[in-house]
């Protein structure tokens, strides 16, 4: 896959089912948040996430035992100049 240039909209589909698998029922949305941030930071080669709010709700829409099995999510990434130079920063809104 190529690499998401600055400005660049992307739309990609999270496959929240591997992580419903793996933990229990009681701990499904919070590591459900986790994985999206994962899962974005490794596919945008970001070094920062920043999750919407309405991502968020999506995913604890049905409770911490139900989230959604797959999210479908508009990533953004832009960077930015810090102090230790170039910073890649993927903003994550819902598609």
């Amino acid at each position: 896959m190529r690499m998401i240039k600055p400005g660049e909209e992307v739309i990609f589909t999270v496959p929240i089912r591997k992580v419903k698998k793996i933990v229990p029922r009681w701990k499904r949305a919070p590591r459900a948040v986790k994985f999206v941030r994962e899962f974005i930071a490794r596919h945008a080669k970001a070094q920062e996430v920043i999750i919407s709010t309405k991502v968020n709700e999506k995913i604890w829409e049905r409770g911490i035992e139900k989230p959604p099995s797959k999210l479908r999510v508009k990533v953004r990434v832009e960077e930015e100049e810090r102090e230790g130079g170039k910073v890649r920063i993927a903003y994550v809104d819902l598609a």
